[in-house]
């Protein structure tokens, strides 16, 4: 798909996806509350149909509204299907995890298979933790998928993992903890990454009638408790929102996100300030979101390195985004980009090396130099693979907006998280 040069300034309305980490968080929830959950405005992707397929192989109705804008789930209060269950993953990380710690609380075995790079992402902290509260499991390499899970008949209640690889073993170990007879305390080791992500769980948890005990994010202490069923509704994607608010950083003029605001708990909200810092204005309140472009049209430099250790989702849009920041962007504190849908350093440094940017990276950072003279006048057409990487086509999109010479392949991959995206981006073309 040849991305078109966007040459006007913006003033635009935009209505987010639902926010991908909620609607997991609530499908998960709902399925362990008794009785009926109504999800308002979740994201309709392919990560929340594939979720909704596996939930409903172990026993969970849910139904979905013509226009897929409600989501109907009849809770069992953590009781599950009989018998041998295989859950086709798809490529979706959060939801393995979710559904890897929950297949735990069924004695009879489950197995979970992923494809393409989902097989490929790991898994072992989480298998670790599952077999220290008396659960069984089985891994064909590493703790990749797939895996077989077979839950204990009696649990223990504490657990320790280390803190460095995913927040997402964390949060599925929440999720569950209030089901354990005993419930649970999870000992963190080391340093807890993506912090936000966690405090979206404790949020969801909460708003389902569950409290937990964080103590500064060293221990968790979780009581057995019973979730509660009710309406619940979800508020816009700000992993998505930040392809608009970078838009509006280098186009200028104004976008209005009209289902964001500052009553959210995403982590990736953040990306706001750092866009604050290059130039933007931003002004909230506790329902929308007003983004207008730097004053004199030009992104300002970054005065110090920028860490997006908290904002994992967000950081791919700012290094697609960094060419156009005078001078030397260096981003650090993005050691788990290696371990996502592809590896979110490299990746981005090949495809940005096509177009003659100068990128230096590590393990833990990269280094991003502005585009070469000439780039932005460019007419060879440019291809950027997308590595099956939904965030890889619409970070490397946004980019194309200045260049217009940017082709990116397999633009359907887009639809793990947000199917309408080429749709929103064209209105604004």
């Amino acid at each position: 798909m040849i991305i078109n040069t966007i040459r006007n300034t913006l003033n635009h309305n935009i209505v987010l996806p639902g926010s991908k980490s909620i609607t997991l968080r609530n499908l998960v929830l709902a399925s362990l509350a008794e009785g009926t959950t109504e999800i308002d405005a979740p994201c309709d992707c392919d990560d929340t149909r594939e979720m909704v397929e596996c939930l409903g192989e172990l026993g969970i109705d849910i139904q979905a509204s013509d226009d897929y804008r409600r989501l109907t789930v009849e809770g069992r209060g953590g009781r599950f299907t009989e018998g041998p269950v295989i859950l086709n993953l798809g490529l979706s990380g959060t939801s393995a995890r979710f559904l890897i710690a929950l297949s735990v609380l069924r004695t009879d075995e489950t197995r979970l298979a992923g494809r393409g790079s989902l097989n490929e992402r790991p898994n072992a902290p989480l298998l670790d933790a599952l077999e220290q509260i008396g659960g069984e499991t089985e891994s064909a390499h590493g703790g990749c998928l797939p895996v077989t899970i077979r839950g204990p008949g009696t649990f223990s209640s504490t657990v320790r993992m280390k803190g460095d690889v995913s927040s997402q073993f964390f949060s599925a170990l929440l999720q569950i903890a209030p089901a354990l007879p005993g419930g649970l305390e999870i000992q963190v080791e080391g340093e807890l990454v993506s912090r936000p992500y966690i405090d979206i769980t404790l949020s969801e948890m909460r708003t389902f009638g569950v409290d937990v005990e964080n103590d500064n994010y060293r221990r968790f202490r979780v009581a057995p408790q019973q979730y509660r069923s009710g309406p619940r509704s979800v508020e816009g994607d700000a992993s998505a929102g930040s392809y608009f608010a970078a838009l509006v950083l280098m186009h200028g003029g104004k976008v209005v996100i009209e289902n964001l605001g500052s009553g959210t708990r995403q982590g990736d909200i953040r990306f706001l300030t750092i866009c604050e810092n290059l130039g933007a204005h931003v002004r909230m309140d506790e329902k929308k979101t007003v983004i207008e472009g730097p004053e004199d049209g030009r992104v300002r430099p970054a005065t110090e390195e920028i860490d997006c250790g908290d904002i994992p989702d967000a950081a791919l849009t700012l290094i697609a985004l960094s060419p156009l920041i005078p001078g030397t962007t260096r981003i650090k504190g993005i050691s788990t980009l290696k371990h996502k849908e592809c590896d979110r350093i490299e990746c981005p440094a090949a495809e940005l090396r096509k177009i003659g940017v100068e990128v230096k990276t590590g393990p833990d950072f990269i280094e991003v130099g502005e585009l070469p003279p000439g780039a932005l006048n460019a007419t060879e057409e440019i291809d950027i693979e997308t590595y099956n990487d939904h965030r890889m086509a619409m970070s490397f999109a946004v980019l194309g907006t200045r260049l217009g010479s940017l082709n990116i392949l397999d633009p359907e991959v887009v639809g793990k998280t947000y199917p309408r995206f080429w749709e929103d981006l064209a209105r604004l073309q």
